[in-house]
């Protein structure tokens, strides 16, 4: 038996978006959220065109992939297409020709954690998945490109409390300490160790 402390989860969502040029990207997006509560969002543009539905297996197998990678045994899973995550469970038939080797893909993967479930959630509660799918089909990146984005939360810049000198704006912008926790991750996801080298041998 295993306690909740190990178990992950997982936000996945795939789609067609159009880019800024117009071209009809497929865009996939996965968000982990640790037993810490430690959020890793990924998000990838898939460089051959494709239906919704595959936009979405590829979304799913992605996601078990780094998961496997990071050596995570208990997850849950969850997707807002329900056609997907029904024939995944095993309620729907897979009609499809072109999604039958998506499907077995993901049951053979499946089949490697030590407990997997997986389940339906609206698009409302699948939002931050929904915004990286968006994000990967705007980009468009080439193949085998990566762009490191940081997304962060700071609070509104009033003018009238920043000091102005030598013509250039300045004000003081406060870091909290970085957790250790995320060498860890930065080292299970990117092989990235830190330049201290007693830091890099305890990881």
């Amino acid at each position: 038996m295993f306690s909740e402390d190990e178990v992950w989860q997982m936000f996945f969502d795939g789609a067609l978006r159009t880019d800024p040029k117009g071209r009809i990207i497929a865009g996939v997006g996965v968000v982990f959220i640790s037993p810490q509560n430690h959020v890793l969002p990924w998000a990838f543009s898939l460089t051959e065109p494709c239906s919704n539905n595959v936009a979405e297996y590829n979304a799913l197998i992605i996601g078990l992939q780094l998961d496997y990678e990071m050596g995570v045994r208990y997850l849950e899973a969850y997707g807002d297409s329900k056609p997907i995550v029904n024939q995944v469970k095993g309620e729907y038939e897979v009609r499809y020709e072109d999604l039958i080797p998506y499907h077995h893909a993901v049951i053979k993967i499946v089949n490697s954690f030590d407990d997997f479930y997986i389940s339906h959630v609206s698009r409302f509660h699948n939002t931050k998945a929904d915004a990286l799918v968006a994000l990967a089909a705007t980009l468009a990146l080439l193949i085998d490109t990566t762009y490191h984005l940081t997304v962060a939360t700071r609070r509104l810049v009033y003018p009238e409390h920043m000091l102005e000198t030598n013509e250039v704006l300045v004000t003081s912008i406060g870091f909290e300490p970085r957790d250790w926790r995320f060498l860890l991750i930065d080292y299970a996801l990117h092989d990235i160790l830190s330049d201290d080298p007693k830091k890099a041998a305890s990881i």
